[in-house]
């Protein structure tokens, strides 16, 4: 009988000008994502990362940056379902999306409240022991 491949908990992914690093838990024990990209090296833990497992991918949340009455940019990575190979570690492809909420002090702006930009990032899935 052939034993299941140990899931992924460990995602390092990039493109030209953002690196993340993603960890469904840690020596510490919460969930730990780092972020380095334009709006500059963020890291983040715990409560401060939002997940929700759906039926196609994982979508993992957070906020990198909040300027009352101009904007909230959240960065959301969907991460594939996986079948990790017995040894060793799964390259894919992946989008992330970063979402600008437009507000201001009036209310809801006029036009659009959201604006998007999608990242196509490169990454590696990894099983780690911590």
């Amino acid at each position: 009988m052939a034993l299941a491949s140990p899931e992924p908990n460990l995602f390092e992914l990039q493109c030209p000008d953002t690196q993340v690093t993603y960890s469904t838990g840690s020596f510490a024990g919460p969930p730990q994502l780092s972020y380095k990209g334009p709006e500059g090296e963020l890291s983040f833990s715990g409560d401060d990362i939002e997940s929700d497992t759906g039926t196609l991918w994982t979508e993992v949340t957070v906020t990198l940056d909040s300027v009352p009455d101009l904007h909230t940019i959240s960065f959301t990575l969907l991460l594939p379902s996986f079948n990790m190979p017995e040894e060793g570690d799964s390259e894919f492809d992946t989008v992330a999306i970063k979402t600008t909420n437009h507000t201001t002090i009036a209310g809801p702006p006029r036009g659009a409240g959201q604006s998007y930009e999608a990242l196509a990032l490169h990454g590696v899935a990894k099983s780690v022991e911590f």
